[in-house]
């Protein structure tokens, strides 16, 4: 935003535009901030011929970049007061979107705000100087959470594991006396995960295999004609979500690639000499790389699930806990023992970065999970609730009043087991509406379920933002530039986000504001013999 001054000194939209087609305006307003256009937009030749085009060549009156971020801005901030308010009704969780330049020397973390009802962005912050500072880091966290206030907080989710994070991490909760929780994301760990299961000598054998396969069809004129309009590659933006799916798609495709191979058009071309060609096409009909590749997708396929049963829940943070179980156990029913290795990382990467008592909790407070497992007894879920009793009270209930009504829950006394729409609704509710219609016989438990099971497991990645305007902003000089641009960011990334959804399998077709695939390397690379 301009200084104070220099937005006093600006005339109201409406008075620019008085002679004016304000609609038109208004379609030119949404499309600069939208696309994320700073103020050289209203400059451009091209642009006034474009909105001549639109306005029938009657010339309109445009008003000032500035004017129309001020209005922007109005609408915007009129959505963040109401997000705040659900903050102080059902909590929020700070995330805290750990990234790099797309030239990779700089390091940056954009602060955001989920709650209920969508996620607000704050602002970015280059980090680059202070990514190995433990007291600067602690001091940029605790200058968040007193601005979002410490006890609207359920969790502050991150996306980095570096030993500095942690420290840090570790001293703003006890500053502010562990009364929320501070876990890594979901998608961060299990991508974390599928990361080390890639560097796994035989399976990275099968991606390289992969990688050559979908180079070959994505770089060539021929492959691409035979193959049609069938995309391989999948769109997510976490690298090895991506490789794995794509994996998955060559799989189902291995018909159609050993039909195209058999092609008639290639004994007439020159390919057919090609030692390129023949090594793909060796790899495309042999029995053994398909077959490896089934293999690779048994102890994968199960933790990508994971994250797509997140996405499609109105309260993730109530299945994570139970989701990861059925993964162990859906690779145990597989492979057996054969991939002790990859379960012992699973349970590392688990214990030391994925798992909160959040997450036990939200498993326990999820009737439609809780009461057909009845878990009553685990250690882990018991520890979960009792940790997030403790720890959330913060005036917002009575402790001991919620273990009380803990046990009436447990074990379904009152209304809760003579109620026939209690038990009913729990398959066709989302749990925050089951407790809001069903939880009144438990008031202080119903404060805590609503508080937690409002969260989310997952951090800004999956809602495919594309940080290039924040990378502007870092970059604008002078000074009166950097403002107009803060203004741009904060317009731009609170648009897509009031209209995104989480999607974790990427945005398909060229969306605006898409980021880049992680998977470059699987178009372009070294090329073998020819």
């Amino acid at each position: 935003m301009s200084s104070a001054s220099q937005l006093q000194q600006l005339e109201p939209l409406t008075e620019a535009n008085a002679h004016s087609d304000f609609l038109t305006v208004e379609a030119i307003r949404k499309f600069i901030f939208e696309v994320g256009h700073g103020p050289d937009v209203l400059n451009s030749s091209y642009f006034k011929e474009t909105v001549r085009a639109i306005a029938n060549k009657v010339q309109v009156a445009i008003p000032t970049y500035e004017s129309l971020l001020l209005e922007e801005l109005k609408e915007t901030q009129s959505r963040e007061r109401e997000l705040k308010q659900e903050w102080e009704k059902s909590g929020c969780s700070v995330i805290l979107d750990s990234w790099g330049s797309q030239c990779g020397k700089k390091s940056f973390v954009s602060v955001l705000v989920h709650c209920r009802k969508g996620m607000l962005f704050l602002r970015s912050k280059d980090v680059s100087a202070i990514i190995e500072d433990v007291d600067m880091l602690e001091e940029m966290i605790s200058c968040v959470v007193d601005e979002v206030g410490a006890s609207n907080i359920v969790q502050v989710v991150i996306n980095d594991a570096s030993p500095y994070m942690q420290n840090a991490r570790h001293r703003v909760l006890k500053k502010h006396g562990h009364s929320f929780f501070f876990p890594l994301c979901a998608d961060f760990c299990i991508n974390f995960l599928l990361g080390k299961i890639a560097a796994l000598g035989h399976i990275s054998e099968v991606l390289t295999k992969a990688k050559e396969i979908t180079r070959f069809i994505h770089c060539n004129e021929m492959p691409v004609k035979l193959v049609g309009n069938s995309e391989i590659l999948n769109n997510s933006c976490l690298k090895y979500v991506a490789a794995f799916l794509t994996l998955e798609k060559l799989v189902s495709e291995r018909a159609n690639l050993v039909e195209m191979f058999n092609s008639p058009e290639w004994a007439s071309s020159d390919w057919d000499a090609s030692s390129t060609f023949r090594y793909i096409c060796h790899i495309v009909k042999t029995d053994a790389f398909w077959c490896a590749a089934a293999d690779v997708l048994k102890v994968t396929i199960p933790f990508i699930k994971v994250l797509f049963k997140l996405e499609r829940e109105d309260c993730p943070m109530g299945i994570l806990y139970e989701a990861m179980d059925c993964a162990k156990e859906e690779i145990m029913c597989h492979v057996g023992d054969k991939h002790g290795d990859i379960l012992s990382w699973v349970d590392k990467i688990w214990d030391i970065y994925l798992h909160s008592p959040l997450h036990a909790a939200g498993y326990m407070l999820n009737p439609r999970v809780f009461y057909k497992d009845h878990a009553c007894d685990d250690p882990e879920v018991i520890s979960g609730i009792e940790a997030c009793i403790t720890q959330m009270a913060n005036g917002n209930y009575d402790p001991k009043k919620v273990k009380a009504q803990t046990e009436v829950y447990r074990r379904k006394l009152g209304s809760l087991g003579s109620d026939s729409s209690a038990i009913k609704e729990m398959m066709e509710l989302p749990q925050v509406s089951w407790w809001s219609v069903h939880g009144a016989g438990t008031p202080e438990l119903q404060t805590l379920a609503t508080r937690i099971l409002s969260q989310t497991c997952f951090g800004a990645k999956r809602y495919n933002i594309d940080w290039h305007v924040s990378e502007k902003v870092h970059e604008a000089k002078p000074f009166h530039n950097q403002d107009l641009y803060r203004g741009l960011e904060y317009v731009h990334y609170n648009m897509r986000l009031a209209g995104a959804k989480p999607l974790i399998g990427g945005l398909s077709g060229d969306q605006a504001g898409k980021p880049a695939s992680p998977l470059g390397d699987w178009i372009w690379g070294p090329r073998h013999r020819h």
